[in-house]
């Protein structure tokens, strides 16, 4: 089975998303499709799965038009899509999710529970043999790689012959990450076509039979991903006008400012920091192994309202162990992982997104916002993050990963004005592409050089070792010995977080 798309347009005001674009798929293979954020893949894939019509263009399943004006469209067409963000209903069981919708009842009312079960255990055990999922416990209490594993599950409820899976292992350790790659290599082997968009270029070549890129919009090329390189893939993904395409380099601060961060005899839960500091214009990274202990560090400079015992200082001031609005009043802003659920809401504009930090910045006096300033300001923070979107009315949710991303970064940013001292990024560019991550990063190299502190817990040791100027790894709840520029490798770094030496 063949499913193609020829010529598809997206327009929307002002911006074009998809220029004409052409690509088909296979049941037989895993088809990668790789390219920035914003360069139109999710947006293509919206039009494939029936989520969005196109303003112009053509599907055709073995030559015979479709119409697909909604997901159930493509499902009766044997199309569906794993989205990146997720739509799994965390309070109910995995069994109940894999048959949301389509749950067997009595008399059509009364849901026939034990019905309900046998019917979730069969299709994960057709499926995927032997993986043993407890699909009693609430899906919410699971690894996220069972979560990954329940939405495939529920995807090919129907009969499905084409499966897009919009970064699937994003958020997954790497251990998961092999146990879903196994899964996916074996869907062409049963007739189920994937779609596979990573931007991780390694998975990419690892599952992938052929290749398609995509660059502002348009079709760069599809390729048999045994004839192609790495180098190569990177080059057409990031060619751009203007000779942007090189990488910026880390330049080492020498001259660092005066010290913005000082906390001492830190504890919560089992973590324990003796002290730690962070200067202006300084830029710090956590490792550590899962538990170790560098997240909850991280988190609890914003939130420390578990902190047992110790005392932080911000640009030389004492700041009272509150809540997270004590800890941003004082000057530290955090930028969380998993962005849909903690800091970002996806049925909100782009515009209400970025003013929820700071909304006193649109008004105009006795709590009437003024619409000019929001959108002037919405306007300046599209400029610096470099935000591809069409407006500051469009839904967040329709934003790729890297600009959603640039969002949960442009709310601390919007109408601060040099409020913060201290920014906390945790795992500052999950699920963002090649692309995008550089922008990312150099926005950090910005803002540092503006006088800010800032700190990266990521368990990227390349990003660590691309951005940082030093390294506390931790181990069971406790900081080593700092690894210093000179001194970084992969090496170093996974040597300090098992407790050894390099």
């Amino acid at each position: 089975m063949k499913i193609s798309l020829t010529d598809i347009v997206m327009q929307y005001p002002g911006t074009r998303a998809l220029d004409a674009v052409s690509a088909n798929f296979r049941t037989d293979e895993v088809h990668g499709l790789i390219g920035e954020n914003g360069a139109g893949k999710s947006t293509l894939m919206s039009v494939l799965s029936g989520s969005q019509r196109p303003t112009s263009g053509q599907i055709s399943l073995n030559g015979r038009e479709l119409a697909l004006r909604s997901p159930r469209d493509a499902m009766l067409n044997g199309i569906a899509l794993v989205s990146q963000e997720g739509s799994l209903v965390s309070s109910l069981s995995g069994a109940e999710n894999i048959m949301l919708g389509e749950e067997p009842r009595h008399a059509g009312s009364v849901i026939r529970r034990n019905h309900l079960n046998q019917q979730a255990a069969k299709l994960l055990e057709t499926w995927f043999p032997g993986i043993g999922i407890d699909l009693g416990a609430q899906v919410g209490s699971l690894p996220m790689a069972d979560q990954k594993v329940i939405e495939i599950v529920r995807a090919l409820r129907g009969d499905v012959r084409l499966l897009i899976l919009d970064e699937p292992t994003a958020t997954l350790p790497s251990r998961e990450k092999e146990r879903l790659w196994s899964i996916i290599r074996s869907l062409p082997q049963r007739g189920v076509g994937v779609v596979l968009i990573s931007h991780f270029l390694s998975e990419i070549f690892a599952l992938s039979n052929r290749i398609t890129v995509l660059r502002d919009g348009r079709h760069v090329g599809t390729l048999n991903a045994s004839d192609v390189s790495e180098d190569h893939l990177v080059d057409l993904m990031l060619r751009r006008t203007g000779g942007q395409t090189s990488d910026e380099q880390v330049t080492t601060r020498d001259a660092l400012g005066t010290e913005v961060l000082a906390v001492t005899n830190w504890r919560v839960g089992r973590i324990a920091i003796p002290a730690f500091t962070l200067r202006a214009g300084e830029i710090v990274g956590l490792i550590g192994l899962t538990g170790s202990g560098h997240f909850g560090f991280a988190r609890s400079l914003h939130n420390p309202a578990g902190v047992l015992s110790g005392t932080i200082a911000i640009n030389g001031k004492p700041a009272s162990l509150g809540g997270p609005r004590d800890m941003q009043r004082s000057g530290i802003a955090l930028v969380p992982d998993h962005r849909m659920e903690n800091a970002l809401i996806g049925e909100w504009d782009l515009r209400e997104n970025l003013s929820m930090v700071h909304p006193e910045h649109g008004s105009r006096g006795l709590g009437i916002l003024s619409m000019t300033k929001e959108n002037a300001e919405t306007a300046r923070i599209f400029k610096l993050l470099n935000v591809k979107a069409h407006s500051p009315r469009q839904l967040l949710s329709s934003l790729s990963g890297g600009n959603k991303q640039k969002i949960s970064i442009g709310k601390w940013l919007y109408g601060a004005r040099d409020r913060y001292r201290v920014m906390v990024f945790i795992e500052p560019t999950e699920g963002v592409d090649i692309g995008a991550k550089k922008e990312i990063y150099a926005e950090m190299r910005r803002l540092a050089a503006t006088g800010m502190g800032i700190i990266i817990a990521s368990s990227d040791l390349l990003e660590i070792e691309q951005v940082t100027d030093r390294v506390i790894p931790f181990v069971a709840g406790k900081p080593g010995a700092e690894i210093t520029r000179n001194d970084f490798s992969e090496a170093a770094f996974i040597a300090a977080m098992s407790g050894g030496s390099q």
